[in-house]
């Protein structure tokens, strides 16, 4: 079920969202943590608007999300505000990191029951969320409407944070360098490409021979992410194709114009050079932009 059908199931019309939710609000609720990323976080101001925002209003905020469909933002929001505050050289309280770490595990575990229907935020992932954490003690008075209550649920989080369901065997998997992307390639020779913050599928990319196997010998050779985790390199058997993650647009080097299959992929950190190995004991050095070796 679609977002725009979880709205419809839960009665309210586009003409309510627009109203209620006017341009502002969504700008507000989408892009406030670009705007934190620039703003001084030694303001006394600033940090007491934040710790009223995660205490108060954070469940509101998810649920305008879900009803604009962008609550896949969610997840990096959250994420930035806790690198912010490690770096600030202010003290903040422990009740305030604890709060927003539950928050990434409440949107990682609920995100596709949020995306589909904003209400449940209330009516399923809240009842649903661990009775000891701090987000449970301090939100749970905003399930107290629900018809139904839930009792014997966990206490702690468990460690299992999400399921990707791909529907074929997974020959393997791979995170990007700065563990915000996931890519897992199939035995049905596709790539999936994910943000493992909130466990949502960004791409895949279908129909290529990857190399797992040949008349030879079987292949497992990982798609390369660049170090900015903007571009993916994937080999598939003498050929290589680099993905803009971006953009989601295939890039050169089309061909490397050896006969024999890819067995190594490598990225330079600055995202020009493209090192690919061969299983005749060469390799070949691209630049990325333009395709040149």
């Amino acid at each position: 079920m679609s977002n725009k059908d979880g709205v419809k199931a839960d009665g309210i019309t586009d003409e309510q969202i627009q109203k209620k939710i006017p341009q502002h609000l969504r700008y507000a609720c989408a892009y406030w943590v670009n705007h934190l990323e620039v703003a001084n976080m030694e303001d006394e101001a600033l940090m007491n608007g934040l710790e009223r925002f995660a205490y108060e209003h954070m469940l509101y905020w998810l649920e305008v999300l879900s009803l604009i469909g962008k609550l896949d933002s969610a997840h990096r929001a959250i994420g930035v505000v806790l690198r912010l505050l490690d770096t600030a050289q202010t003290s903040t309280s422990s009740d305030l990191d604890q709060l927003l770490s539950d928050a990434l595990r409440f949107i990682s575990k609920f995100n596709e029951i949020i995306k589909r229907s904003a209400l449940h935020t209330y009516y399923s992932a809240l009842p649903f969320t661990p009775t000891n954490s701090l987000l449970y003690h301090r939100y749970i008075k905003e399930a107290e409407h629900n018809i139904c209550s839930v009792e014997g649920g966990p206490e702690k989080w468990d460690a299992l944070v999400a399921n990707l369901r791909h529907g074929e065997p997974v020959d393997a998997i791979k995170f990007s360098l700065d563990s915000t992307l996931l890519v897992s390639w199939l035995s049905d020779r596709t790539v999936w490409l994910w943000d493992s913050g909130n466990a949502e599928l960004i791409d895949r990319f279908d129909g290529f021979d990857l190399g797992f196997y040949n008349e030879h010998r079987s292949r497992d050779i990982p798609p390369a992410f660049s170090p900015d985790c903007t571009r993916l390199a994937v080999g598939y058997y003498h050929d290589v194709n680099l993905w803009d993650i971006r953009g989601i647009e295939a890039s050169g080097p089309p061909s490397t114009g050896n006969a024999t299959a890819v067995t190594a992929l490598t990225l330079s950190r600055d995202c020009s050079r493209l090192a690919c190995g061969f299983e005749d004991g060469t390799v070949e050095l691209w630049e990325t932009s333009p395709t040149k070796r």
